[in-house]
């Protein structure tokens, strides 16, 4: 496995964990770590409102092509090959926020890249054969929905590199390969790598004062009580 997939604990754990919480939380403890530009784009949204995305990624950057270079779109084959070679359940995390007219991920995408480890798209750019996607219940994130075809379009450049998607606070947000993302109808935030288990630990001991304070809430209990209990929700 490669080492930037290593957190001390399992992947498939994490993964687990994050998809049970929520963005907003996830965000919230970013913030008090003082992450607070770690918020997509508010337009990047799930392709159906109860998709849940969360695990690490593998990054994607494209680049217009109107010439339909062979060499580029042929190494596609290789993108594919290094995600099955990390050993790992994958995001495709793409950079086509240049772009606002194509397609930059579709249905043979998924289909592909789920036989090497992936297990949802975000990109920042469009997506096609969306009814596909929704009928194999594959999560994906993207900023618009097109039918329009990249080949003479658009193509892949690099991957496994730094890329930077659009931002809610910043204009953009830096995604290293793994890194870990978490999705959902309110939007997509990036946890850096060395903060992958600490963001979710603190994470989850909040929703579960949440939860306990939703509780007191609903029993009747004094709400200036609850927030003298709890401090900030």
């Amino acid at each position: 496995m490669n080492d930037i997939y290593e957190y001390g604990t399992d992947v498939h754990e994490l993964i687990n964990r994050y998809a049970a919480l929520y963005s907003g939380a996830i965000y919230d403890v970013l913030d008090e770590l003082g992450y607070p530009n770690q918020a997509l784009a508010t337009d990047i949204k799930p392709i159906r409102q109860d998709m849940i995305l969360a695990g690490p990624a593998f990054t994607v950057k494209g680049i217009p092509d109107t010439a339909g270079n062979v060499d580029m779109r042929d190494r596609r084959i290789h993108l594919f090959n290094d995600m099955r070679a990390t050993g790992v359940p994958l995001l495709d995390v793409r950079d086509c926020s240049f772009d606002t007219q194509v397609a930059h991920y579709g249905e043979m995408n998924a289909t592909v890249g789920a036989a090497n480890g992936v297990i949802g798209a975000i990109v920042d750019g469009g997506c096609r054969d969306t009814s596909f996607l929704l009928k194999r219940d594959f999560p994906v994130m993207v900023r618009y929905l097109t039918p329009v075809e990249a080949y003479m379009r658009w193509s892949y450049f690099e991957w496994q590199k730094p890329i930077a998607l659009r931002g809610a606070l910043s204009s953009v947000v830096q995604v290293n390969p793994g890194d870990f993302l978490m999705g959902d109808l309110d939007g997509a935030v990036v946890v850096p790598r060395e903060l992958v288990v600490e963001v979710l630990v603190k994470t989850e001991k909040l929703v579960a004062s949440e939860d306990d304070a939703r509780r007191d809430f609903e029993s009747g209990m004094d709400p200036v009580e609850v927030y003298q209990k709890y401090g900030r929700l």
